[in-house]
């Protein structure tokens, strides 16, 4: 049985919920190890100066967060592995389905985490109120009911973007807010601005609908200002779409400088930007979104499947009062409405703390599968941020993407290259994204990138190897 005595003097909040954050706390540092005894409810109780009820609700919502188990006679104890239960059964690929014997690097999702256990509280919750029930069964007018709105306007206030619920619509997530967005924005035949390296998923949206898309240069910090001035010119867009925070594939974040000169040159303009912050709620720091720079000119989208869980398809779209008849139009003829459950659920977890632990968990997890990950790739041209689940590797001469993508899959291990992120006909670059979410565990992860590594550092195939 641990010593082990928390000091919740400088926490904020209810006494039973310091106690559990510092439980968090202790095992994320370290100072907690699996399978360690916590101390007997009582004797904590008593050397805290708090009551036994006390102590035995913070036990109980750290269990509730999957971080002890208890056993009645043998008392409450660290998890073996790690906070939450990791899920055995394989996850669906972005191409191929499902694949039993692979690890998944190719796919931009965050881990599962303890989502299914947050969902089936809240259902509960929301089983026991008939008269809500009734509600999120009918259809819904005006984008959603006014409060699942009003949730997704705090929500986005927390970048700086300031709007109301008669600018904001709901979506079926964020993919679907960006489809929306387009189609609301460009007309077929009309030229779209996009990073020259780009989200896949704008690049087939664009296809669909017969939208062309036009690169433009980016840089360590995203969009370069100077070419996108040039390409206004050269292209004379209709709108533009752009990934400021954690921009997929590159993880490039703009600093606040750039986004405030990328906010001078579309305002100089008149240029619509789609901002596509699906990623931004997962950095702890970072500069407001683009849209605070420039509210006329950005239609903000974001979502919460990515800072929370996978499964949460609820997306928000806070657009300019003159674009958002438009954008509603869309919404409601692709989709009619979002449903209405899912977006009570969402607005449950913004409002009572339980999309906070989320977050934080996906934070905390994301920091622990980067540090493996470059830990098994240092020396490696690699770009990351701390906060994510993406890895830009540029290859070493004479790599180049497909033979290494061969090779790996061979031994099991699946990624994507740079050209499933190429606009128009540009050259591919010699690069791959990993994504270290979609795999089950750490230790797959570990196993991943560590067959990755030990394929680069061997002879490329069809090199001849000099005794």
């Amino acid at each position: 049985m641990t010593t082990w005595m928390p000091n919740i003097e400088d926490r904020k909040g209810a006494k039973y919920l310091r106690i559990a954050d510092a439980i968090d706390d202790a095992i994320q540092v370290g100072e907690l190890k699996p399978d360690t005894k916590l101390p007997p409810m009582r004797n904590l109780a008593y050397d805290l100066g708090v009551t036994l009820g006390t102590v035995s609700r913070a036990y109980q919502e750290a269990e509730r967060r999957g971080l002890v188990g208890g056993e009645v006679g043998r008392g409450t104890y660290i998890k073996g592995n790690g906070r939450y239960p990791q899920p055995q059964a394989p996850r669906a690929f972005a191409f191929g389905g499902q694949r039993e014997n692979g690890i998944n690097l190719s796919m931009a999702v965050p881990p599962l985490g303890d989502g299914g256990t947050y969902l089936s509280r809240t259902i509960k919750e929301i089983s026991e109120d008939p008269a809500t029930c009734g509600e999120l069964m009918d259809y819904q007018a005006h984008s959603g009911l006014a409060r699942h709105r009003q949730a997704g306007v705090d929500w986005v206030a927390r970048t700086g973007v300031e709007t109301d619920i008669d600018c904001l619509t709901l979506t079926n997530g964020t993919q679907h807010a960006i489809l929306v967005s387009v189609m609301a924005l460009a007309r077929p035949g009309d030229t779209v601005l996009v990073e020259s390296i780009t989200y896949p998923g704008i690049i087939h949206i664009a296809a669909q609908l017969g939208v062309k898309l036009a690169p433009v240069e980016i840089d360590d910090e995203g969009i370069v200002p100077d070419a996108l001035e040039k390409a206004i010119l050269e292209y004379r867009p209709r709108c533009a779409y752009f990934v400021p925070t954690v921009q997929n594939p590159t993880t490039a974040v703009m600093s606040g400088q750039r986004r405030q000169d990328i906010a001078d040159v579309i305002m100089r303009h008149d240029l619509l930007v789609i901002e596509d912050d699906i990623w931004g709620f997962l950095p702890a720091d970072r500069a407001p979104a683009l849209a605070a720079y420039a509210p006329e000119q950005v239609v903000y989208a974001t979502g919460l499947s990515k800072a929370m869980s996978p499964g949460l398809r609820i997306g928000y779209i806070a657009s300019p009062p003159g674009a958002t008849d438009a954008i509603r139009a869309v919404a409601r003829m692709s989709s009619w409405m979002t449903p209405p459950m899912m977006a009570e659920i969402a607005m449950r977890w913004l409002a009572d703390g339980t999309g906070e632990e989320m977050i934080k968990w996906q934070r905390a997890e994301a920091q622990a599968r980067m540090e493996i990950a470059a830990d098994a790739l240092d020396g490696f041209s690699i770009r990351g941020h701390k906060h994510s689940y993406q890895i830009w590797l540029e290859l070493p001469e004479p790599w180049r993407a497909d033979v290494l993508r061969d090779q790996a899959t061979r031994k099991g291990v699946f990624f994507l290259t740079g050209d499933a992120f190429v606009v128009g006909r540009q050259p591919a670059p010699h690069a791959i994204r990993i994504c270290v979410g979609s795999c089950r565990t750490r230790d797959e992860v570990r196993q991943g990138v560590e067959t990755i590594r030990d394929i680069l550092q061997g002879p490329v195939a069809g090199t001849p190897v000099i005794a």
